[in-house]
């Protein structure tokens, strides 16, 4: 059946939106809060597709997100940005063993409450 993408559901937009950006195997994907929309299973699914990019093609992604445990499963390098400055940057389980910090998780919610880096 032919539907508009206005009738979509978000998590249906998203992906339309991710298969959109992958058609045309990119060597850079630029990825805002990927799987936000997205139930647990796909997101599952598109994170794996991701690490599967990364890996097998050696697709350059770039993903802002607030969901760290995701950056950890995701990136091999974060930066914390604040005020349009990068404070922290490394790999992820290096940088929060580098502050102090059982994973990238806690020392994302410490930076945020503490409004510094």
């Amino acid at each position: 059946a032919e539907r508009y993408t206005s009738h979509l559901s978000s998590g249906q937009m998203t992906r339309v939106c991710l298969a959109k950006a992958l058609i045309n195997d990119p060597e850079v994907l630029l990825l805002d809060e990927p799987t936000a929309s997205l139930d647990p299973d796909m997101a599952d699914r598109v994170r794996k597709t991701l690490v599967g990019l990364r890996r097998d093609r050696n697709t350059a992604i770039l993903v802002t997100s607030h969901n760290m445990r995701e950056i950890e499963a995701l990136c091999d390098r974060v930066l914390f940005l604040q005020a349009g400055r990068i404070v922290m940057e490394g790999p992820p389980r290096e940088i929060a063993a580098r502050f102090g910090d059982a994973d990238l998780e806690t020392l994302f919610l410490r930076v945020a409450r503490e409004g510094r880096g």
